[in-house]
């Protein structure tokens, strides 16, 4: 049986390495498919002289005319069509039903976070630990109220969506929730609050092609600030602002669009401004920089101070979150050691 096989596989690839021999197009000119004119049989002179190109023109000669090329090229098609539309580049994934997800592996690794490939070693763990208790430690000392957030990822809410289904066990996120639950930390992770939110509204609370929440969403996790806020300061009254809803729809907005280079793909967008209000009524902005820095102001000097160091998440809660500080000063990047002497 076995030298059956051997002979068997031994002929087809005889078989398929002489069809492109056997198969060859000598006498095509014109390439319909593709709309050009195929490559001529070299002359190894010309003009009475060595044809310097002949190898090269041979080459061309025998890659446009070669046995089963047609074929060939179109189970490449295929190929890279379905490719297309599974997976563009290294930056993003498209998923069903027109939803797109971040996958850069140099900024987050969003793949890897939902393969769950991601987990933190024993060794990371104890100096997130570490660390994270002498923040703590540190803020107590000083009088400072802190709180953790840990905003989840898009896959995190809408796993659905993606190509595959993800893995079951612990992710990232809870090896962390479970190092702030061993300390005791001041801290909320809002992923099953927002999982079992999602079913309440026609409209997502994620973009279908941008890497994050929407302001429903951000508003929705405010109010879990709020509530948080207010067990630090039962005797503040905080602003509690009521917003009308619009939703509407976009062809061309959201930041993985440029990334997988799409010109059009259909987004919910989702905006929240105050009821019979305006905004300015509740704060004003210092400074409006982005990433170099945001410094918001309320005209009700009672409310506490705040300093918020984040990332590109808390875009869309800075309007929400603002209203309940005297002052708020936003920077987008880590907490280090040289930012204490500022905070004090």
């Amino acid at each position: 049986m076995k030298r059956i096989i051997q002979i068997i596989f031994i002929t087809c690839a005889i078989l398929a390495l002489s069809l492109p021999i056997l198969k060859f197009n000598r006498s095509g000119s014109i390439s319909e498919r593709e709309n050009r004119t195929l490559a001529a049989k070299p002359n190894l002179f010309k003009e009475n002289r060595f044809n310097k190109n002949f190898f090269s023109e041979c080459d061309a000669y025998f890659t446009d005319r070669f046995g089963g090329r047609n074929i060939l090229i179109s189970i490449n098609n295929a190929i890279n069509k379905t490719l297309h539309a599974v997976v563009a580049n290294d930056l993003a994934i498209k998923g069903k039903d027109g939803w797109l997800y971040y996958i850069n592996a140099n900024d987050g690794n969003n793949l890897s976070d939902f393969l769950k490939t991601n987990l933190m070693s024993k060794e990371d763990l104890l100096d997130f630990k570490r660390r994270t208790n002498e923040a703590i430690a540190w803020c107590e000392a000083n009088g400072i109220k802190c709180i953790f957030l840990i905003c989840p990822n898009k896959h995190s809410i809408y796993p659905e969506n993606y190509i595959f289904a993800r893995p079951e066990g612990v992710t990232r996120a809870d090896q962390i929730t479970k190092v702030f639950d061993e300390l005791d930390a001041p801290y909320f992770f809002t992923r099953d609050y927002l999982i079992s939110k999602k079913s309440e509204y026609n409209f997502p609370l994620y973009y279908e092609t941008d890497t994050h929440w929407n302001p429903h969403a951000a508003y929705l996790v405010s109010q879990l600030m709020r509530e948080k806020i207010q067990n630090y300061f039962p005797n503040i009254n905080f602003p509690q602002i009521e917003y009308e809803r619009k939703i509407d729809y976009s062809m061309t907005m959201g930041d993985i669009l440029p990334m997988l280079k799409i010109k059009e793909a259909k987004s919910t967008q989702v905006t929240l401004s105050p009821a019979r209000q305006k905004i300015d009524n509740f704060y004003t902005y210092i400074k409006y920089e982005g990433r170099n820095g945001v410094h918001t102001k309320s005209a009700d000097s009672t409310l506490p101070r705040t300093l918020i160091y984040r990332d590109s998440f808390f875009v869309a809660l800075e309007p929400f979150v603002s209203p309940f500080f005297s002052e708020a000063e936003y920077f987008w990047r880590q907490f280090c050691e040289t930012d204490k002497e500022y905070i004090l």
